[in-house]
């Protein structure tokens, strides 16, 4: 079982990282979006719940890298256009779809692990969501 993940910050926010200019795309008109990563370095936790919790309560971590993910969402079956709570400081458009999802993935052999993962054909989601939002000071 592997869960792969950039990392908690000292903040909790989670999952959260900066790919490169041009790697993601959306046309809220058409409700579609693209997001395109190659080589990127994350963590092999192992498992969800070592995701979700800072102490990494089920095992350590080792390296990884991200050779290539690809998601395509399309397929609008509902949109929520101009959501927004003052009280949360939060608001945005967003919208459900469908999805596919095609991925690489490897722990170094250095880790000890030298794990590799690779889908050998599309997936695809029956439930995805893609959106623009703005929190916070952006509110």
């Amino acid at each position: 079982m592997h869960s792969y993940d950039p990392g908690i910050l000292p903040t909790l926010a989670f999952w959260v990282i900066p790919i490169p200019e041009g790697g993601a795309r959306a046309n809220f008109d058409k409700g579609i979006a693209e997001l395109h990563v190659r080589n990127l370095c994350v963590f092999d936790v192992f498992s969800v719940p070592n995701s979700l919790t800072p102490t990494r309560p089920l095992g350590n971590i080792v390296s990884a890298v991200i050779e290539s993910l690809d998601i395509r969402w399309s397929g609008v079956t509902r949109s929520i256009l101009g959501f927004s709570d003052p009280v949360n400081q939060f608001a945005g458009d967003f919208f459900e779809t469908s999805a596919s999802i095609q991925v690489a993935v490897h722990t170094e052999v250095s880790t000890g692990h030298g794990f590799r993962f690779v889908s050998t054909a599309t997936t695809a989601v029956n439930f995805a969501q893609f959106g623009r939002e703005h929190n916070g000071v952006f509110f």
